[in-house]
């Protein structure tokens, strides 16, 4: 799409969005720019730049001097803090944004930040959002090392590089970036969103390289220094691990732990305990005779990101010296027009400390590929259009631009309207929120979908595609997501916390179901009926009362990311009822079995909800912790023998209803 197309699109965006957000008063246009970062950050969300942001705007002045943020977010397991600052100019011409306009944006950051460092929540309206930033910020103050600061502009920037420089206040090194309009345009049109990272070896790395290289491939094997590892990645953090997965956790695992404890207590000894890294790369530079690695371009470690962090953490929070720490590296360039393809496999079959699944292979994973065949096949009802799974960013308007006359585009545009296409993060989050899982959604696009991957059955085959039931069921958890963020903005037209209400509210829904919501019908309507509509307009704003008073005085949008909060959620909720006329809408699964209750049906339902195994368990702590009578662990086991038989034989009400109560109390009892 050329650069006009883009920004008149996005300023329709804009106006659309803008009717969510009210000005504060202090800037006219407040809500537009509220409006164009809230669309930005979703971009940057998805694309694993940003985790669970929140828009705050929050303008005051230090001293003489302007101070101002739009967002900020605290990874949950990172040492970092992100805040955005946002350039928007509302106009209908495309503005520039200069290198003196990108250094004052940055230096207005900079003293939010310094504020906010020094108790900056003491001349803020405790009742207000920016409190609650402010708080936050500075409670986490000693943790944090790192602060990225990202300047998004709907303007052009005329300074080339996306990642303008580096600055340090105190012992924090802050970093700053900039997403223009252009950039905003590459990322949407699937074009690389980070400039290729170089990365110069003053003295050369010692390597030994296979001579040949075939179809543009070449292989070295070097010995990195711990101390260069930690180097790179305090100044590139995720960016080095971007095909890769993300999300390095903190030191839970044995091998995260055992990588640390080696680094902390026998450090030499590291090279020979540790499997090392796998790196890809779209350049290599030798010296003369190809005994020294001189620089890398386009540099990513592919496998091996527990390893790289967990250098970085030991010298970070331990202190300790990497000077004895040494890494073996497998170096492949890869050709750059060949890295969406090759790379996954390199990750996928690379000897290192942790297979890493299907999950790291993101569109290229058989449940993508088998998914996006079968909705190239299947019409709503009346036969008028499709959905368009876009298993691949930017794959819709890749297809949509070989329309290249208008009334080729109007047809691909009755074909596949944009309100139904769907993107692979859209699967995992009504999935998600069907499972019960509203708390593992708001912690954002990244952590959301590697939870759903990791949720499929393991033995996904390259040729597996849904039933054509199957396909519909996901489409109408899509569509029952999408109703209820309708409802949101539309009715309630809810300004803070939105994502989480809508979340939440979506997840109790099913919850209260037992997940007996008819999915065929949603498929039938593609949308809602009545009943379900009229319900989560009652709930929704009651749920939002009860989420804050939940939070207390705690940082909402954290505490909204915690399993404590859907927890208490299902208990202060637990004698909330439908409507009997939703009730009426809702399918049975008690077949053979007189029911005379909507809670007899729901108490089946959720029965059935749980494996072989998860009753097996049950009748095991059961009887081993005393907490259930013998004939209890015997019912857990009936169950069990009914869910090995694909539950051919349904539970009895009394059974049913001992199960709900039995599972709960099990439940509970393991933090589950």
């Amino acid at each position: 799409m050329e650069l006009n197309d883009y920004y008149s699109e996005l300023i329709h965006q804009i106006l659309e969005e803008a009717s969510d957000w009210d000005s504060d008063g202090s800037n006219p246009f407040s809500y537009k720019e509220n409006a164009f970062t809230s669309i930005v950050l979703n971009k940057l969300t998805s694309g694993g730049v940003l985790e669970s942001p929140t828009v705050c705007y929050h303008e005051f002045m230090k001293g003489n001097l302007l101070s101002k943020v739009n967002a900020y977010c605290l990874p949950d397991e990172d040492s970092r803090l992100d805040l955005v600052i946002t350039d928007y100019h509302a106009s209908d011409e495309i503005q520039k944004i200069t290198l003196a306009d990108i250094d004052k944006r940055f230096s207005q950051a900079i003293r939010f930040l310094e504020v906010a460092l020094i108790n900056g929540q003491d001349s803020v309206d405790p009742a207000s959002p920016q409190f609650s930033m402010m708080r936050q910020i500075n409670e986490v103050k000693n943790n944090i090392d790192r602060v990225n600061i990202i300047l998004i502009s709907n303007a052009v920037s005329v300074v080339r590089k996306d990642v303008i420089s580096q600055r340090e206040l105190g012992d924090i090194t802050v970093y700053q970036e900039v997403w223009d309009l252009e950039r905003l345009r590459r990322y949407d049109s699937g074009i690389s969103i980070q400039e290729a990272i170089k990365i110069d070896f003053d003295e050369g790395i010692p390597c030994v390289t296979h001579n040949s290289s075939t179809h543009g491939y070449q292989t070295s094997v070097a010995i990195l220094p711990g101390q260069i590892l930690h180097d790179l990645y305090d100044k590139y953090g995720s960016r080095l691990l971007e095909l890769n997965v993300r999300s390095y956790l903190q030191a839970r695992g044995k091998i995260n732990a055992g990588i640390l404890e080696t680094i902390l207590t026998d450090p030499q000894r590291f090279l020979t305990y540790n499997n090392g890294i796998t790196v890809v790369a779209e350049a290599i530079e030798f010296n003369q005779d190809k005994t020294k690695i001189l620089s890398l371009t386009g540099m990513q470690i592919v496998n091996g990101g527990q390893t790289t962090a967990s250098i970085h953490r030991a010298v970070k929070h331990s202190k300790s010296l990497v000077s004895d720490v040494f890494v073996q590296a497998k170096i492949t360039i890869v050709p750059m027009e060949e890295f969406d393809d090759v790379v996954p496999l390199i990750s996928r079959y690379s000897n290192a400390q942790n297979k890493v699944s299907d999950v790291d292979l993101g569109a290229n994973n058989p449940f993508q590929i088998g998914f996006e065949r079968v909705s190239k096949r299947i019409w709503v009802p009346g036969e008028t259009s499709q959905w368009f799974y876009e298993r691949a960013r930017a794959r819709y308007e890749t297809e949509r631009s070989k329309e290249l006359t208008a009334p080729r585009k109007a047809k691909f545009d009755s074909k596949y309207p944009k309100s139904q296409k769907l993107v692979k993060e859209d699967i995992a989050r009504c999935c998600n929120i069907w499972n019960g899982l509203p708390q593992i959604v708001s912690k954002g696009g990244q952590k959301n979908f590697i939870r759903f991957m990791e949720s499929l059955p393991k033995d996904i085959g390259k040729d597996w595609e849904p039933s054509v039931d199957e396909y519909k069921s996901y489409i109408a958890k899509a569509i029952l997501y999408r109703e209820v963020a309708s409802i949101a903005k539309i009715v309630h037209k809810i300004p803070a916390f939105r994502v989480y209400v809508v979340n939440y509210t979506a997840a109790l829904l099913v919850e209260k179901s037992a997940r007996r919501i008819d999915l065929a019908e949603i498929w039938n309507k593609q949308g809602l009926n009545v009943e379900t509509r009229d319900q989560v307009i009652d709930w929704m704003p009651k749920i939002r009362e009860l989420m804050l008073k939940i939070a207390g005085s705690r940082e909402p949008s954290t505490v909204f990311k915690e399993d404590s909060c859907w927890r208490e959620m299902k208990d202060q909720t637990n004698d909330w009822k439908f409507t009997k006329g939703l009730n009426d809408t809702l399918t049975s699964v008690a077949s053979g079995v007189y029911v005379g209750d909507v809670e007899t049906e729901n108490n089946i339902a959720r029965c059935l909800q749980h494996s072989p195994q998860d009753w097996f368990n049950v009748a095991q702590w059961g009887n081993k912790s005393g907490l259930l009578e013998p004939w209890q662990c015997g019912v857990a086991n009936t169950l069990s023998s009914y869910a090995l038989q694909n539950w051919a034989k349904k539970p009895s009400e009394k059974q049913a209803s001992h199960g709900v109560k039995m599972y709960d109390l099990y439940r509970k009892n393991n933090g589950e």
